[in-house]
């Protein structure tokens, strides 16, 4: 019997097992014939071990009912674990399994083996469920098996459901296995993600076809090739160093931005993940690199970056990048030279060509600065005829001199503008900046203010900053300017006044205008006409401007002024606050801490402001409208480009100008113009406000006129809160 056992034991896979237990149950138990039904799914019993004549080795292979067995099982009379189906039972479920049929006659002794009997041994996993039958016939005996050969086929069938059991979990954990690789194998293959199977040397193993495409190499010339063989060299030390913690256990994974050269040798940025697949004892089975092109998303933030710090027309640096390489290379105590250089007369063109031939002329006027100019040098478009050189490391004015002198000499060539030939020239402001100057603006005025003596002087001039002339010329100014930075330092003294807007039609306010005043300290009470334009010439305009636009929205939410209703407020914008990219994020920013809708802001700013606008401050104005603010055209009819501003720009309002409304009521040709300018208004659904009307006679005037909402001393005078 331990014989036996220890052959049983050695068997290595489960047909050889089986068919050792129904050879056993053959030779050493002594049963004529034995047989074991397996399980085999879809509700089938499959004959997959037979022992004894060869009769009965036919039946290998054969299929049968689970149920019959079932119901054969449950019929039966129960020896322990086996089952007896004697001759005396019903004998159609027999029939209806695969079996042998002995040709024995049967015995009257009552302890003989009938032909028509059967001993069953069910074979059951730990949860009881039938894996299959050892079925045994006819001892040699002829006699029913005793108490040890009952005994034994117990323990051999107890041995083959042990070896069922562990064979079909096998299957199932290897059917798993097999399954789950197949899955994760279509799914590295078919992923749009780009990835690589790589080993722990950084080698490539295997790729898919995203990343084939995304690389443009063939995949056989990938295999084995170094990772680090198709990245960008610069980003190949953070990869490896990366890479090596992973391969040593400090992490399981990680990401970054890297750059990969494609095979036609241009660069794919990717978003690079490298994760490691561990085995139970931690050691690296495989490691799988995937990539995400993100070419595409890299090279439009490129483009927005590009179009936020560059001219549209002539892709230029605009003034916020001049204005911050000059901030760097004045923290990094380099002296830079300046030249601010403006177009003469460049009106001229625009009314007689057009502006798209203006625009020509700027491009063309571009190239041949920039061809003049030193390397080192930078130019850049800060306004629609105004160009500013940085010369880094230069602080010595005749050197700058010589250099503007050499962009002038550059022009006395006519330029070819759509058929006609203009000799166009500049007049040039220099300064220089070094690190006594606390802001790149303060450098860049000092620059404008000589532009603005060298035109006035003339034009076609060069002009050095001399702070005798270009600055306040008086104890008192200079004193005025510091007392306006204190006080807009401590936010003490500026005090914000409101004007009440009137509809013509019915006298009741329907937004407030805001003025800024300032009480001085020994000079009292200040009208705007007293500081802004020193404000102007220091440049303190801008950062007072946005403290006028966060008050306002502030104001604009108090009951005095809304009086229960929803009133606009009304702010001035000067030139100086537009092409700066800070229109915007203000605006946003007054608003979010005010609270007030976007709707109830209007934005005034003046026709001057916006004539020869740069594309950028088309851009901001047009972002702020997009927001819900209304965009109000001041000083309407004093410019010389005000019927191309209603076309081009967002206008929602447009302000007549007071020198208009003054003598509107006795004035033929006055009265004209305005009427024109309400019906173009009218029909182009923009709201007219009338500045400036202190009489009876002009208010009625401008009635009769249609003109849709007013404001003036006859109206209401500015008040504080």
């Amino acid at each position: 019997m331990l014989d036996v056992v220890r052959e049983l034991s050695t068997a290595r896979e489960l047909g050889e097992l089986l068919d050792r237990i129904t050879g056993a149950a053959v030779d050493f138990l002594e049963f004529r014939g034995a047989a074991i039904n397996v399980v085999d799914g879809d509700g089938l019993v499959r004959v997959a071990s037979v022992a004894g004549s060869p009769e009965m080795q036919q039946l290998r292979g054969a299929t049968s009912e689970l149920h019959f067995w079932l119901d054969m099982l449950e019929a039966a009379e129960a020896w322990g674990t086996l089952r007896f189906y004697s001759h005396e039972q019903d004998q159609g479920l027999f029939d209806e399994i695969a079996s042998w049929v002995p040709t024995d006659e049967g015995s009257d002794d009552p302890d003989a083996w009938h032909p028509q009997d059967t001993l069953l041994a069910p074979l059951t996993a730990p949860d009881g469920s039938l894996l299959g039958v050892l079925s045994v016939d006819e001892p040699l005996s002829g006699r029913l098996p005793g108490h040890e050969q009952r005994t034994i086929l117990e323990m051999f069938a107890s041995q083959a459901g042990v070896a069922l059991h562990d064979f079909w979990e096998r299957e199932r954990s290897e059917q798993l296995r097999r399954d789950a690789e197949h899955r994760w194998q279509v799914t590295f293959e078919r992923s749009p993600i780009g990835a690589a199977i790589v080993d722990t040397g950084g080698r490539i193993q295997q790729v898919n076809d995203a990343l084939v495409a995304m690389l443009g190499y063939r995949p056989e010339s990938l295999i084995g090739t170094q990772f680090a063989a198709i990245t960008h060299p610069d980003d190949q030390g953070l990869d490896h160093a990366l890479f090596a913690e992973v391969v040593a256990g400090e992490r399981d994974s990680y990401e970054m931005s890297k750059r990969y050269v494609h095979a036609d040798g241009h660069l794919v940025y990717g978003l690079l993940h490298v994760g490691a697949i561990r085995g139970s004892r931690g050691g690296v089975q495989a490691i799988v690199a995937q990539v995400n092109d993100v070419t595409q998303a890299k090279q439009a933030e490129d483009r927005l970056a590009h179009q936020a710090m560059h001219d549209a027309l002539t892709d230029l640096p605009n003034r916020a990048l001049l204005e911050q390489l000059l901030h760097a290379y004045l923290t990094a105590g380099q002296p830079t030279g300046i030249l601010y250089c403006d177009l003469d007369r460049f009106k001229t063109v625009n009314d007689s060509l057009g502006h798209d031939a203006g625009d020509e002329l700027l491009v063309e006027l571009t190239r041949v600065l920039a061809a003049r100019l030193p390397a080192m040098c930078t130019l850049g478009r800060v306004g629609g005829d105004e160009f500013v050189v940085l010369v880094p490391g230069e602080d010595d004015t005749d050197e700058l001199l010589a250099l503007a002198e050499e962009l002038m000499a550059a022009l006395t060539a006519p330029l070819e503008i759509r058929g006609h030939r203009h000799t166009v020239s500049v007049s040039i402001g220099v300064t220089v900046g070094r690190g006594s100057h606390s802001h790149p603006d303060e450098v860049l005025r000092e620059a404008d203010l000589a532009l603005l003596r060298a035109k006035r002087s003339g034009r076609t001039r060069i002009e050095v900053y001399d702070p005798a002339q270009d600055k306040a010329a008086t104890l008192h100014d200079l004193e005025l300017e510091q007392a306006l930075r204190s006080a807009l330092a401590d936010n003490h003294g500026l005090i914000p006044y409101f004007q009440p807007i009137v509809s013509l039609a019915d006298n009741i306010p329907v937004g407030y205008e805001a003025l800024i005043r300032w009480r001085h300290e020994q000079d009292g009470m200040l009208a705007p006409h007293d500081f802004l334009p020193m404000a102007e010439q220091v440049g303190l305009i801008v950062p007072l401007g946005w403290w006028m636009l966060a008050v306002s929205c502030q104001a604009a939410q108090d009951v005095r002024l809304t009086g229960g209703w929803s009133r606009w407020i009304s702010v001035n914008v000067s030139a100086s606050q537009l092409g700066r990219g800070q229109l915007l994020p203000e605006v946003r920013r007054a608003l979010d801490a005010s609270g007030l809708p976007a709707h109830r802001l209007h934005l005034e700013i003046t026709e001057s402001a916006l004539v020869n606008a740069s594309p950028a401050v088309v851009k901001e104005v047009r972002e702020v409208a997009d927001l819900g603010a209304q965009i109000a055209l001041d000083d309407f009819g004093t410019g010389y480009s005000s019927l191309s501003l209603l076309r081009e720009l967002p206008v929602g309002t447009v302000k007549i100008d007071r020198s208009f409304v003054t003598p509107i009521a006795t004035d033929r040709a006055t009265r004209a113009i305005v009427r024109s300018v309400i019906a173009l208004c009218q029909e182009l659904s923009i709201t007219t406000i009338a500045e400036g009307i202190e009489t009876q006679e002009q208010l009625t005037s401008l009635r009769a006129l249609g003109c849709n909402l007013g404001q003036g001393y006859l109206l209401g005078r500015p008040n504080a809160l």
